[in-house]
């Protein structure tokens, strides 16, 4: 018992060293988790809902195969959407989405600066005003479905501040940021052990340091109940 007890607490003592910080940032990252709903976090509380609905089409319409020749690779879906005020066509493709007008079946895509503006102002309900309003070459990851193209980035700026991205092709809000979800955003990489793409949860590091906790959990244990056995645990 003695020999198993003083192998348990020199694996205790090593543990703690190698994954002990990981540890905590676990345990750290877990509690700022929780600290903030989920919805709020993803700035859902600044964003208007999309729940305008077309009540009247116009008379005449673009022939759907005139809309299909024009995307120039093959639709996965095509459907009519409400946007800024108006109807407009909507061909879901494997690099995007393309928007064309409904009754001239003329591309939207890429949206001009001017509309892509109002999308944002028209989405925001935070506390504050525009700040700013750029078109970003190459988004950056936070940009979601947009990371590594041209992105709008609208920045508004009050009692509330978050970032707009803005999708020049599909001409909606494809992500919403703020500071919170930024600082969330990193405590995830950590704690994942992803540190770069933050998406991986199944990586030998996270395997490895996941066993290595369990290990040191259950050394703890064991040198816990021998104080127990042997009456010392107040000692």
């Amino acid at each position: 018992m003695n020999r198993l007890t003083h192998f348990f607490r020199r694996l205790h003592n090593v543990l703690g060293l190698i994954v002990g910080a990981q540890v905590v940032l676990w345990v750290a990252s877990g509690l700022y988790f929780s600290l903030r709903p989920i919805e709020e976090v993803r700035g859902e509380h600044l964003r208007s809902p999309a729940h305008t609905m077309i009540t009247e089409l116009p008379d005449s319409d673009a022939p759907v195969s005139g809309i299909l020749a024009a995307v120039g690779e093959p639709v996965m879906a095509l459907k009519v959407k409400p946007w800024l005020g108006r109807p407009v066509w909507e061909a879901e493709t494997h690099s995007g989405k393309l928007m064309f007008d409904y009754a001239s079946g003329q591309p939207l895509s890429p949206v001009s600066e001017a509309d892509a503006r109002l999308v944002a102002e028209a989405a925001w309900v935070g506390e504050g005003d525009l700040a700013s309003f750029a078109l970003i070459a190459e988004a950056p990851p936070e940009a979601g479905r947009g990371a590594g193209r041209p992105m709008w980035r609208a920045e508004f700026e009050g009692e509330d501040k978050a970032t707009f991205w803005i999708d020049p092709q599909a001409g909606d809000v494809a992500a919403v940021r703020t500071d919170w979800w930024r600082t969330f955003d990193l405590f995830w990489g950590l704690h994942i052990m992803d540190w770069t793409n933050r998406e991986t949860i199944s990586s030998w590091w996270m395997k490895l340091f996941s066993f290595g906790a369990l290990m040191l959990s259950l050394a703890g244990i064991w040198l816990v109940v021998d104080r127990l056995l042997k009456g010392r645990i107040l000692k």
